[in-house]
């Protein structure tokens, strides 16, 4: 075999191992962001749901309020209701946008990755915002839900003071728990427990499309 006949058939051999490396780069990238989709899909229909009922509580809270406006304390308690759902609308929409910028719209693996943690932070946040006030809103929606169920208002019926020890009480927990979140924030979180409980915050969903995103950059960087 002439030399020069040497150099096509290698070129070609290059040529085919070179396409198939692309091939299986792409079938790699296609189920991988396969996989990604569909724990996007799981995610955006529980957002939803999430947001359909926090509408629903919106909307029964309002009509409790309104039928009650004429007592201080219930209109009050409505109202503190209200606006608390009404920012758990907004950050359920906000969470579906995000959502929806990873879902949609095709983009590079770094690109996406930056997306999916503005998501898991944005989530994190909302979820520590929300989550402390209960402290204190279990006791409203009691008070709301008794009046609702069977006329039983907690807080007329009973001493106001035990009522406003209740919620000091709340508000000392909500405090101490923005203490320790503040103490904890940007140190490396050593306990399994901690860790759990941050992941559980941004989603279990989110985590697997993160570790899928991961698997995919360090594919493209080999």
């Amino acid at each position: 075999m002439e030399l020069d006949e040497m150099k096509q058939l290698w070129a070609r051999m290059e040529l085919r191992q070179d396409g198939m490396e692309a091939l299986l780069r792409q079938d790699f990238r296609e189920r991988r962001m396969g996989q990604v989709r569909t724990a996007l899909r799981r995610a955006l229909r529980w957002q939803a749901l999430e947001l359909a009922v926090w509408l629903g509580f919106v909307a029964w809270v309002a009509t409790f309020w309104v039928g009650h406006r004429h007592v201080t304390h219930l209109l009050v308690i409505g109202l503190v209701l209200h606006v608390y759902g009404l920012a758990a609308i907004w950050s359920c929409a906000t969470q579906l946008l995000l959502l929806s910028r990873i879902y949609l719209f095709d983009a590079p693996v770094l690109v996406l990755q930056r997306r999916l943690a503005q998501l898991r932070r944005f989530r994190v946040c909302s979820s520590l915002a929300l989550g402390l006030p209960w402290w204190c809103l279990w006791l409203l929606v009691s008070t709301v839900g008794l009046v609702w169920l069977g006329g039983v208002d907690i807080y007329a019926g009973s001493s106001p003071a035990w009522y406003w020890v209740t919620l000091g009480v709340g508000a000392l927990g909500m405090g101490a728990c923005i203490w320790l979140a503040r103490r904890l924030a940007g140190r490396p979180l050593r306990s399994p427990t901690l860790r759990r409980m941050v992941e559980d915050m941004s989603g279990r969903s989110l985590r697997r499309v993160a570790e899928q995103l991961d698997g995919m950059a360090r594919f493209e960087r080999e």
